[in-house]
Parts: structure tokens; C-alpha cells; sequence
């Protein structure tokens, strides 16, 4: 059973590791730095040897120059073993923890899944009696169905406490690995000078990205250092500056992409290299990591991120990866062209979800906290220029989750959802979009969209089903058409962002939400703009849709919305 935790989507899998044996190895590192130590003593006493002439200085300086050898063979065994036993003393708290539970969460699961099915087949059942049954079988039907939800709530509550309970002890487990790891960034690799040593420990242990900006400015000298020892830190370290992270990206991206990588991989990477190349030199590979996911995931970042006063960040939904950047490049090159001073990100920085993973929370939940991070990092490198959030599908859920994860809006001034999965239905992040300072929230839903609709209303226990167009505060705009200073303008023809519909379900024509042309891309181009929509919500040759029928799934949990 392949399992993840609903909050942090922590995988359910047995934490691979052997407490004892890494404190004997750290006991033998620990042995070796000893022994290497009384070398060294006696080395070092031949730097002392009387007499004068050629061969007795000779002799001291060769001594001195073993000993120096020494001191640093020492330092890296002292290193590996107090790393050693320190991780070792982790995993055992904390890891073995988190293992001995998952046989119970495992059961539990298993229990409240059981408990799920009977809930739903109870529900149906007195969905189907409340429309023929007499009113005693109705009755009965209705208590059968009120006694099976309750059985699935106490079994969701048993697997809830379980699961936070195995989050915890993962969590500290997972602090102690990134700390186990940044000590070993700092001892390993190529050689570094003490200082940049330092400086690297420093920047991946700050708390956030402003404090990797003010720690990165105050050592110029040691940057250069930094960017050649470990560019795959620096360059996608969240809060170093954006031409830096660009530079050594770039050198990274054309090396891999030179040992012709095979198979889906490297369909990614040839992706991703073309796309960048078809940029010219208004795209710029702001983030960049090959091997660190399920997925390449990457950030083109196009126009001048350094002069601009509006800033666009581009997130995908359901299905997305680097191989389709290329399509949302062109919507990045079309908002920069609606004004002056206009730059656009397309991030694909996260796993999406497939469509058997649609339903789950557990993509979102990995996925906003690098959104949160590459945020925090945007507004901290650039704090004067206005920010976007356009977001497609699942990606607005993800979305949703890293903006209203605090309640300053991580400096967002809009948040544009198109054709949303759904928002979270988490109260304080639906209380944090709403009363964020300078935060202003945007949505659209084209009648002919079935997917969204699918999605919030298959979303496991309601998790995204909160419908953003109706939220408290929302403006809602236009995706079916119409015309705008004598211009007409296309209705979006069904879920998709660039081309396509709603796959074998019905469909109208015209042109996807990000698609330059259509009414929705329009009002995404006044927003930024003007900071309100372009045309009137059913204004004039506005096409009426089939997905707004009244009784559309009304026997579902999760109201979906109409028009």
C-alpha cells in the first residue's frame, strides 16, 4: 500500500537505516581522526629539528607541509564522525519512531477506507429511497446512512492522530537529514576556504529567504567561490539573486543536456533546453532541479526580473511538466507585451498530480511550500514591484495553499485563479486570502469547463472543494466570449490552459483560459493593468455553456458552481 500523510504528504515508507551501525562507524571516523592526530604530533615535532643547512631545512619544511595535509584529513574525519553519530542518535528517536507506526496507519487506513465505501453506498441507498421509498423505509434509510458517515468520521479521527503522530516524528527525522546533509555540503566537494565553508552552512541554515539575501550580499567576495563549489545550491537557493541563480542554471542545464540523457528524462531536459533557447535572452532559467523529484522542475523567468515594476508568476495544474513550458512561455511574452515594465515567470516547480491524484490534497501539499519559499524569495529580491499569481487548475489549489498559508499574503497582490480545481477548504487559509493586506483575489470558471467542476466535487472529504468564484471578496471574471473595445474576443472551450477541451466530455470552441485572444486572457491583461477585469461577467456575446446545467451532479457532496 503506497500511502502519503494528508498534511505535510510525507510518504509512508519504512525509513531505511541502522542506528548502531552508523554510531560504530562514527566511533571508527572518530578512531581514524585520533590516530591521524598522533601522526601529525610527530610530524609536526620534525618542524623542530636542530641544525642548519639544506637538508635540515628541507626536512622541516617537508614536515610542515605532511602535517598541514594531516590537519585537514583530520578535520574530515572528525567531521563524518560527529555528522555520524548525531544522525545516528536522529534516527533512532525519531525515524525508528515514525516506522513503528506504520503498520497501525496502515490498519487504520484500511479501516476508515471500508468505512468510506459504506458511507457512500448508505448515502445512495437513501438518495434512492428518498425518491420512491414510503417514509418509514426512507427514515430508516436516512439513520443507516447518518450511522455509517459517523462510523467513517471516527474512523477518519483514529487515522487523523495516527497520522500526526507519524508527522512528527518524520518531521524531526527529515530536520535531522538536512542537517546531516548541509554539514556535509560544507566538508565535501570541491575544495572551499573556511570562510565559504561557513557562509554555505549559514545560508541553508537561515530561516528565510530575505535572510539568504542579506547573508549573500554581505560576503561578495566569497560569492564566486560559492557558485562554482555547489551551483546546484546557489542556484536554486530561494532569495539569491535571480542573475545568479540564472547564470549557474544555465551552465548546469547545458551540461546535462550535452551528455544526452535518454528516455522520458531526457524528453525533458531536450524540452526544456529548447524552450529556454526559443526564450532568447529575454528567458532566464531561474530555478533548475533535474534529479531532486518525481519530475524536472524549473522557473523561466522572461523580460528583466531586475527593472520590472510588475511582477507575473505562472502556475500549472493537472498533468503539467517541463515538456509543456514552451505554451506558457508564450503567455509569459503576451502579459509582458500588455505594458511597460512587465516581467513573467512560468514556474513548474512542483509535482502535479496525475488524474488518479487529482482528487488528493497530497501534490498541493508538496507543492505549495517551494511555491511559499520561491515567494518569499521573489519579494525579498524584488520588494517594490507588484506581484501575480495566475494560476490554472490544480495549480490554483496549490496555489491557494502556499498564499493563504500566512496572513500577509507572502507579498501577493493578486491572486488570479482560472478554471480552479478548487481551493482549499481549510478555514485560515480561506481567512488569510480573504483579509491578506493588498491581497485581491480573481476567478474564472468557463461554463463549458467540466473538469473543474469535476474536481471540486470529487476532491476527497470536500479537501478543495471550496468554489473561489463565490468566496467572500472575490471578483469574478469572464471566460465565454464577448468583445472589448470592438475586438472580439473567444470563449474558453473547456478545461484546458492553452489548447483543448474537456477530453470525450462536450465542449464548446474557442480559444484556452491563457491563450492571447480569448475574453479570460483579456481581463488577465486588465487586471495587471488596471487591477479590475476588461468586460462585463455575461456581457455582450457571452455563449451560454452545457456545464451550467442546474441539476448538474446535485447528489454529490460539494456543490459545484453555476451560473
Amino acid at each position: 500500500m503506497s500511502l502519503t500523510s494528508p498534511n505535510r504528504g510525507y510518504p509512508l515508507e519504512r525509513l531505511e537505516g541502522s542506528a548502531g551501525s552508523m554510531s560504530w562507524w562514527s566511533g571508527a571516523f572518530s578512531r581514524v581522526a585520533g590516530s591521524l592526530g598522533d601522526l601529525r604530533t610527530t610530524v609536526q615535532s620534525a618542524t623542530d629539528l636542530d641544525g642548519v643547512g639544506a637538508s635540515i631545512t628541507a626536512a622541516r619544511a617537508d614536515a610542515q607541509e605532511v602535517a598541514n595535509g594531516l590537519a585537514a584529513e583530520i578535520a574530515e574525519a572528525e567531521l563524518l564522525a560527529g555528522v555520524l553519530q548525531r544522525y545516528a542518535d536522529a534516527f533512532s528517536s525519531s525515524a525508528e519512531a515514525a516506522n513503528r507506526l506504520i503498520d497501525d496507519i496502515e490498519s487504520a487506513h484500511a479501516a476508515w477506507s471500508s468505512a468510506a465505501a459504506e458511507a457512500e453506498e448508505a448515502a445512495l441507498s437513501a438518495l434512492s429511497t428518498s425518491r420512491s421509498g414510503e417514509p418509514a423505509d426512507v427514515r430508516r434509510a436516512n439513520d443507516a446512512a447518518q450511522d455509517a458517515v459517523a462510523t467513517r468520521d471516527a474512523a477518519a479521527g483514529d487515522l487523523a492522530d495516527l497520522w500526526e503522530q507519524f508527522e512528527n516524528h518524520y518531521s524531526a527525522w527529515d530536520t535531522a537529514y538536512d542537517a546531516a546533509l548541509a554539514e556535509l555540503a560544507g566538508g565535501a566537494g570541491p575544495a572551499m576556504t573556511s570562510e565559504a565553508r561557513s557562509l554555505l552552512e549559514q545560508l541553508l541554515a537561515a530561516d528565510t529567504p530575505q535572510a539568504v539575501l542579506e547573508l549573500w550580499l554581505a560576503h561578495e567576495k566569497l560569492q564566486k567561490e560559492l557558485k562554482l563549489a555547489h551551483p546546484d545550491i546557489i542556484g536554486n537557493l530561494d532569495g539569491i539573486p535571480y542573475d545568479v541563480r540564472a547564470d549557474v542554471n544555465s551552465h548546469r542545464l547545458e551540461a546535462l543536456y550535452s551528455s544526452h540523457p535518454t528516455g522520458e528524462f531526457g524528453e525533458q531536459i531536450e524540452a526544456l533546453w529548447n524552450t529556454l533557447a526559443q526564450g532568447g535572452s529575454h528567458a532566464s532559467l531561474i530555478s533548475f532541479d533535474p534529479d531532486g523529484s518525481a519530475q524536472v522542475t524549473a522557473a523561466i523567468a522572461y523580460g528583466d526580473l531586475a527593472t520590472a515594476t510588475d511582477i507575473n508568476v505562472l502556475v500549472p495544474g493537472m498533468l503539467s511538466n517541463v515538456t509543456g513550458m514552451g505554451e506558457w512561455g508564450d503567455s509569459a511574452r503576451a502579459l509582458n507585451a500588455a505594458g511597460p515594465g512587465i516581467a513573467s515567470v512560468v514556474w513548474f516547480g512542483y509535482d502535479s498530480p496525475t488524474v488518479a491524484e487529482e482528487p488528493s490534497m497530497q501534490r498541493a501539499n508538496d507543492g505549495a511550500p517551494a511555491l511559499r519559499s520561491f515567494l518569499l524569495g521573489l519579494d525579498a529580491v524584488h520588494p517594490a514591484s507588484e506581484k501575480a499569481v495566475i494560476a490554472h487548475s490544480y495549480g490554483s489549489t496549490t496555489a491557494a495553499l502556499a498564499i493563504g498559508s500566512r496572513p500577509d499574503g507572502l507579498g501577493v497582490d493578486q491572486f488570479i485563479a482560472v478554471g480552479s480545481a478548487g481551493f482549499p477548504s481549510d478555514p485560515e487559509v480561506l481567512s488569510n486570502l480573504e483579509n491578506a493586506e493588498g491581497l485581491r483575489t480573481y476567478a474564472t470558471l468557463s461554463e463549458n469547463d467540466a473538469w473543474a467542476r469535476i474536481g471540486r466535487d470529487t476532491s476527497w472529504g470536500g479537501a478543495h472543494g471550496t468554489v473561489p468564484e463565490t468566496l467572500p471578496g472575490v471578483t469574478e471574471f469572464g471566460s465565454d466570449g464577448g468583445s472589448a473595445d470592438g475586438v472580439d474576443l473567444a470563449p474558453t472551450p473547456g478545461h484546458a490552459s492553452h489548447d483543448g477541451g474537456n477530453g470525450p466530455l462536450p465542449s464548446g470552441d474557442g480559444e484556452g483560459y491563457l491563450v492571447e485572444g480569448s475574453e479570460s486572457f483579456y481581463n488577465i491583461q486588465q487586471i495587471i493593468l488596471t487591477g479590475e477585469p476588461g468586460t462585463e461577467m455575461d456581457g455582450d456575446g457571452s455563449e451560454r455553456g452545457f456545464w451550467d446545467l442546474p441539476d448538474w451532479l446535485e447528489w454529490l457532496p460539494v456543490d459545484p458552481y453555476r451560473t
